[in-house]
């Protein structure tokens, strides 16, 4: 019996050594952990283009002010808590499992860009239709024990270019691809303005249906404010669309439309192109455009 009490206190005894270990080491972390600041992000996503899937991850680029590297992690969109050093930052999020869209020189806040890829075989590179957001802030502070809840608003960084082609004599067409000339290919992240000298010709697919045939692409840059200053004569960038038919007939026909300024100085985030075709039968098919428009429509959805 004696044996037995001795072994009961001598584990009781063990246990509240652990007990004032773990303590202890609790204690001890607790200096450390006031040295950083708590931040937790929510995003609200009120600004989502119509039609599209929502963003799943998101990456956060933050970049000292007084010097040091770059701290980059990715979470998911919903919501992130993290501790950092107490400094200032500048910070960029934006999603990266935008499509065909790739990121370089991110280790600097102001060269940061995102580019259109079109290779598709290319590493990291997300296919599908996930539009790109971001977000820029030119400085955050990060107290030392600090508890932080900030909500951000992402922004679209493309525009929704729709094209719709109402085709008189459909069934004589099998088929219809486009190239549309002179879209950026990149966008600076931290001012959220396209590359000037950055341009591509994007070739796009079309989906038949009973009236004609329809595609859609996401152009990168943002619609001009209302306000902002015009660009100078000149410099404004000019398009072109051109669709390749092919007839029943086994005979393919181009025609090409020219579209000038009209896409950039179109207001919103989404851009329609109305285009009316005809189909003359004969010996060859001819594909006849008749008239075109370009206008403004509402593609973001304002919860």
């Amino acid at each position: 019996m004696d044996i037995r009490k001795y072994l009961e206190t001598g584990i009781a005894f063990m246990v509240c050594c652990i007990i004032v270990t773990l303590v202890k080491c609790s204690t001890n972390d607790t200096p450390e952990q006031n040295e950083q600041g708590n931040i937790e992000y929510s995003f609200k996503w009120d600004k989502l283009l119509k039609g599209f899937p929502a963003p799943e991850r998101l990456r956060y680029c933050f970049y000292p002010m007084d010097g040091g590297p770059m701290i980059q992690m990715d979470n998911d969109a919903d919501r992130l808590r993290f501790a950092l050093p107490p400094a200032r930052y500048k910070l960029l999020i934006f999603n990266c499992d935008a499509a065909n869209i790739a990121f370089k020189n991110t280790n600097n806040f102001d060269t940061a860009e995102a580019y259109l890829v079109t290779t598709k075989a290319a590493d990291g590179i997300h296919s599908g239709t996930i539009p790109l957001y971001g977000i820029a802030v030119e400085e955050l502070e990060v107290k030392r024990g600090s508890n932080e809840l900030i909500e951000f608003k992402p922004e679209p960084l493309v525009r929704n270019l729709s094209i719709t082609v109402k085709v008189e004599g459909m069934e004589h067409i099998t088929g219809c691809k486009g190239t549309i000339s002179g879209l950026s290919s990149a966008i600076n992240l931290s001012k959220q303005e396209v590359v000037a000298d950055a341009k591509a010709d994007r070739t796009f697919e079309t989906t038949p249906s009973e009236e004609g045939v329809s595609a859609n692409i996401l152009m990168l840059g943002k619609p001009k404010e209302k306000g902002e200053d015009e660009e100078q004569p000149g410099t404004t960038p000019t398009h072109e669309v051109t669709l390749d038919f092919t007839l029943s007939d086994g005979s393919s026909s181009s025609s090409t439309i020219d579209l000038g300024t009209s896409l950039n100085e179109t207001e919103g985030q989404d851009i329609d192109i109305a285009i009316e075709a005809d189909i003359t039968p004969g010996p060859n098919f001819t594909v006849t455009i008749n008239r075109w428009k370009v206008t403004s429509g509402d593609s973001l959805i304002i919860e």
